[in-house]
């Protein structure tokens, strides 16, 4: 098995601190890990980018 972790594409829907002074802004498209985007999209920081099936 892989140590590469899936990465999903989400949108930010307010700016976002990924790293300290590094300032992401709001209606970026950034690709992080699962767990992060459902920590993010819970917040109400972000959401789904991806397409959904059959598009």
């Amino acid at each position: 098995m892989s140590d590469v972790k899936k990465t999903v594409p989400v949108r930010l829907v307010y700016d976002v601190w990924f790293r300290e002074e590094e300032r992401t802004p709001a209606g970026a498209v950034v690709s992080v890990s699962l767990d992060e985007a459902k920590a993010l999209i819970a917040a109400g920081k972000a959401e789904r980018a991806d397409p959904l099936p059959g598009e």
